[in-house]
């Protein structure tokens, strides 16, 4: 089997994922408020597009699940190997936006600062390495807290002003 490409029970893990995700947005979007009382049009419904979205990740999930079980993922149902050491992206990236979500949704914290700061904090982890590798430690530490605010300001006058939606 070629190492480039992902092998079928894999796909077939990730299939799944990103149908129950899917479903799970599908559900909550339509649970949202459709705002009939103010008279919004069905188009201007607040859970339409992540409707859309979500059904949208839920055909893409079926089709990994459907050509993973077409290149033998039943056949070959050994689950994949996981060792934390070689995926601590993906679990530091998991542990910082739970941790973000967590602190955001109680806090009373303003959004755009949690945002920076979040913003800043991901930067900054995931340059670390090669910043200390070539000497330049204080220079990410400023470019990820100079590139936090920037982004931070950004999506809150983004949502707030263009899109109309109230922050936490």
């Amino acid at each position: 089997m070629n190492d480039d490409h992902p092998r079928p029970v894999a796909d077939l893990l990730s299939g799944i994922v990103w149908l129950v995700l899917a479903i799970g947005i599908v559900v909550m979007s339509w649970q949202m408020d459709r705002l009939e009382h103010l008279k919004v049009s069905v188009y201007s419904a607040p859970g339409l597009l992540t409707g859309i979205l979500g059904i949208s990740i839920a055909i893409m999930g079926g089709i990994l699940i459907l050509r993973s079980i077409r290149a033998g993922a039943l056949r070959q149902m050994e689950l994949p190997h996981f060792n934390p050491r070689d995926h601590w992206r993906l679990l530091t990236g998991l542990v910082l936006c739970l941790v973000f979500a967590g602190w955001v949704v109680g806090s009373g914290v303003p959004f755009w600062l949690a945002a920076a700061l979040f913003i800043a904090i991901f930067v900054f982890v995931f340059q670390f390495e090669d910043r200390r590798a070539s000497g330049t430690l204080p220079r990410g530490a400023l470019f990820a807290v100079v590139y936090g605010l920037i982004c931070g300001a950004a999506i809150q006058y983004v949502f707030q002003e263009v899109f109309l939606v109230r922050l936490p």
